[in-house]
């Protein structure tokens, strides 16, 4: 029996307060994104949860593909002055969609060096020219996210085929418990000045 949750858990954002997803505009882009990223989080572990319930994590694979890129865009044109919601990792499963920006990469390099010594869950802010990017960690919390993020070693024949068809340039696996996975971003258009 499957369990009902999404495999990689949002370190921090599940045990922010409920509240509607509004973003108010007198609040900085940190606060503004919390209950965003809250929302954002909830929606997609919904709909995976059930892929997964119903065809353990090689059936989730094709589902994960169309129901990560359709709710992120879902998410963002909810929200006008949100440039992009995705998630970012260093490690890939689709490339298209969540390699991070130069910025981005480099805020990631620097939490993955520092995560084994002190994890840190903490949201962070970069700031460019044109955006501001609120970034949310994201965590190995479960022994379920190793389903499709661990040893490939232990992976049923119908999960590597369901990865090769549909992630051909797979890198996201040989994680283990505890370890840094990537980010959640909430990238916020920045007001002319």
């Amino acid at each position: 029996m499957w369990r009902k949750s999404f495999p990689i858990l949002l370190v921090g954002i599940l045990t922010l307060p409920l509240c509607d997803a509004v973003a108010d505009e007198s609040q900085s882009p940190l606060e503004r994104s919390k209950p965003l990223a809250q929302e954002f989080m909830k929606t997609l572990m919904k709909e995976l949860s059930v892929a997964i319930s119903q065809g353990g994590p090689a059936g989730a694979i094709e589902v994960c593909k169309e129901v990560s890129a359709q709710v992120e865009n879902d998410f963002r044109e909810k929200h006008e002055d949100i440039l992009r919601v995705r998630r970012i990792t260093l490690k890939t499963r689709n490339p298209e969609l969540h390699t991070p920006t130069e910025e981005q990469r480099k805020w990631l390099e620097g939490m993955e060096q520092n995560w084994k010594e002190k994890p840190s869950p903490e949201p962070d802010v970069i700031e460019s020219a044109t955006m501001t990017t609120v970034l949310f960690p994201i965590a190995i919390q479960k022994s379920l996210c190793l389903m499709c993020h661990g040893d490939p070693e232990t992976f049923s024949s119908e999960l590597k085929e369901s990865l090769a068809v549909h992630y051909p340039k797979d890198k996201a696996t040989g994680y283990e418990m505890g370890d840094f996975r990537g980010a959640l971003t909430i990238e916020w258009k920045k007001a002319n000045e």
